[in-house]
């Protein structure tokens, strides 16, 4: 007999069940597939509603950067506000709400003053999702920010330009300085003006006066006008006229410390020498236009006229005409009845370019190329530290106050166009001894000469004058006036005499040798007779020239004023016949030198300047012309990327050139 099992409870039947479910495998990869096919669309979805939202965000962005550059064009009337333009372009548009996305109204603000021009623009763009509404996510609402100002507050231009002797030559169809005078007057019209719908520059784009531009024209130094000179601490000002620390009028240059060239700015009380205004060049002696001091000259050769000319001998009053053997150049064209000596001269920056393209037009090349001057004069000129001078001599020009600007003001950029069509070019110098103070060099009011010598002593002006007459007793003597030292009353007397004025054609002899020169006492006067101070009046202390007026000692500066050095060596030193200075070249060498020493000294002079203007924070723009100049040392000097160096083949391109730095210089960016 079988018995009944027990029932199982509630508890354990669902157990069991559970169990069962668990090892049952039918339909299980159904379940999976509907897992991953949701998963799949929610991914899906995330990247279909996020690529909407990033373009509907882009959209919005590019429409910000539109409208925030055209508010912030500097040209537009303060009327046109940033707000308002802003706010213009945004609703031309025309984006307004959408059904799937919400463009939503933004904050515009912006600032327009007389030195900047500025907007900013804020906004949201909600784009709804299609999709990942699903995971409780309905919408993307995404910030948008732009900002612009035209360019930044203001731009400080230093071109530095080649007027060197070298650019009257053709080059292309054209001769380069012709091309220079176009490119640079096109230069500052474009950063003043754009075109309008003929082409032309006429529209101004500068109303606030934000641009300043200005010039250094150099060759062998830079010339400056006399009110800059004033600015600074100077050292051997030249005499004019007789009176003292004049300076020779629109000419002046500063021989500026090879020193200072590892800085950019340029100390206004630390004394700089002034650079002689001098006709340096050398040469062989002109043989036969000499006559050595002789016995038998009795001809007036050792006297009168000097037959070499003077250095201006149409005009005595002024200097000699500038020619490349001057280191310092003024900029007056001799091809015409004007004055154009103040075309060369540095142009203080301007925000008022027409006085400025006036000058470019007169532009004259003579001298040789000292680039590393030129820059170095740039350099000076945009540094912080000349903006004493700019408040001295530039008050009362519109958006002058208080520039240049701080070297790290972030509101200002400021610019260096450097060009030239060489390489460096050493020139001769006056030397520091020779630039001021008392010469031996007489000068009558004829324009004739007579340099002083003693009988004795050191340097060029004493020594022994031998051969006056070789056959008298003593034999070193002037018609009865020994010219060797005297006793007289126990005190040894030095003997002064003169050239070329030692012999006159009458001049009374002496037969007493310890006479006072000048007052002869053998008589009547002898033709042919010599005296050693027949040509200075022993009467009230006035010294006279028979037939030349009232003669006056010179000034070094003076000197070379009037005469070239190759003059003052033949006709002065070596026609005196006193031993020391019968040898061309050791008195040449003794006046003259080589300015900054050569080309390799004055490459790395310029590269030192470049360095320092580039670690300032100015931005450095090279030009070189011409196909067979080397072009590393501007190369060099450029600011580091692309843009900044330009090698201009010939004189028709150069123009291209200058326009291309011009737009680059001048050109509207976003800042955010």
């Amino acid at each position: 007999m079988f018995e009944q099992a027990a029932k199982r409870s509630v508890s354990a039947r669902l157990l069991q069940k559970v169990k069962d479910f668990r090892s049952d495998e039918h339909g299980a990869i159904a379940i999976f597939v509907l897992l991953i096919f949701v998963m799949m669309l929610l991914v899906g979805g995330i990247a279909v509603d996020v690529m909407r939202s990033e373009m509907r965000r882009v959209t919005y962005q590019q429409t910000f950067d539109r409208a925030v550059l055209a508010a912030s064009n500097i040209a537009l009337p303060p009327s046109q506000t940033p707000t308002t333009v802003g706010q213009s372009w945004y609703d031309i548009a025309g984006l307004g709400d959408q059904f799937t996305v919400d463009y939503i109204t933004p904050t515009i603000t912006g600032e327009a003053t007389t030195s900047s021009r500025k907007t900013e623009m804020t906004g949201k763009v909600r784009s709804y999702n299609h999709f990942m509404h699903l995971m409780d996510i309905p919408y993307f609402e995404i910030p948008v920010k732009s900002a612009a100002q035209q360019g930044i507050a203001k731009v400080e231009v230093m071109m530095v330009l080649d007027i060197t002797g070298s650019m009257s030559e053709s080059s292309g169809s054209t001769t380069k300085i012709a091309a220079l005078r176009q490119a640079a007057t096109n230069f500052v019209t474009i950063l003043k003006y754009d075109k309008d719908s003929g082409g032309n520059y006429t529209i101004p784009k500068d109303p606030y006066n934000l641009m300043s531009i200005g010039m250094v024209p150099y060759s062998s130094n830079v010339n400056i006008p006399v009110a800059l000179r004033n600015q600074f601490t100077v050292q051997n000002l030249s005499w004019w006229d007789g009176v003292a620390d004049q300076g020779v009028p629109d000419t002046n240059c500063f021989e500026i410390p090879e020193s200072t060239y590892s800085t950019t700015s340029l100390s206004l009380t630390n004394p700089i020498r002034m650079q002689a205004v001098a006709q340096t060049a050398g040469g062989a002696p002109s043989v036969g236009t000499i006559t050595l001091p002789g016995a038998n000259n009795t001809n007036g050769n050792n006297g009168g006229v000097i037959a070499l000319s003077r250095a201006n001998p149409t005009n005595p009053a002024e200097p000699s005409r500038n020619t490349n053997s001057y280191t310092c150049n003024h900029g007056d064209n001799f091809n015409t009845g004007g004055n154009e000596k103040g075309s060369n001269l540095i142009a203080l920056p301007t925000t008022d370019i027409n006085t400025l393209k006036t000058q470019i037009n007169q532009l004259n090349p003579r001298g040789t190329t000292s680039i590393a001057v030129g820059m170095r004069w740039g350099t000076a000129l945009i540094d912080e530290a000349a903006r004493p001078i700019y408040t001295n001599l530039l008050g009362g020009v519109p958006g002058m106050a208080g520039r240049p600007a701080n070297n790290d003001d972030i509101g200002t950029k400021k610019y260096i166009v450097l060009m030239t069509d060489g390489t460096h070019v050493a020139s001769k110098y006056i030397l520091d001894a020779y630039k001021t103070g008392p010469s031996p060099i007489w000068r009558g009011a004829d324009g004739r000469y007579a340099i002083e010598f003693n009988d004795s002593g050191s340097g060029l002006n004493g020594g022994t004058r031998p051969g006056i007459n070789p056959n008298g007793n003593p034999k070193n003597s002037c018609s009865g006036w020994s010219l060797a030292d005297k006793v007289v009353n126990g005190v040894t007397v030095k003997r002064n005499f003169f050239v070329p004025h030692l012999k006159e054609n009458a001049v009374t002899r002496t037969t007493d040798p310890n006479r006072a020169e000048g007052n002869g006492n053998s008589g009547s006067a002898v033709t042919g007779a010599c005296d050693p101070r027949a040509w200075v009046a022993p009467t009230n202390g006035a010294p006279t020239w028979s037939g030349s007026g009232v003669v006056r000692r010179l000034d070094w500066s003076e000197v070379w004023r009037y005469l070239t050095v190759d003059w003052v060596v033949e006709q002065l030193y070596m026609r005196s016949n006193v031993s020391g200075a019968t040898n061309y070249n050791t008195v040449y060498n003794t006046f003259v030198g080589n300015y900054l020493a050569g080309e390799a000294n004055m490459n790395a002079l310029l590269n030192t300047n470049c360095t320092a203007a580039k670690q300032a924070g100015v931005e450095v723009f090279g030009i070189v012309l011409g196909d067979d100049v080397t072009p590393g040392p501007i190369q060099n000097c450029s600011s580091p990327g692309n843009g900044y160096f330009y090698w201009v083949k010939n004189a028709n391109d150069l123009n291209a050139a200058f326009e291309q730095i011009a737009v680059l210089i001048s050109e509207l960016k976003l800042t955010q």
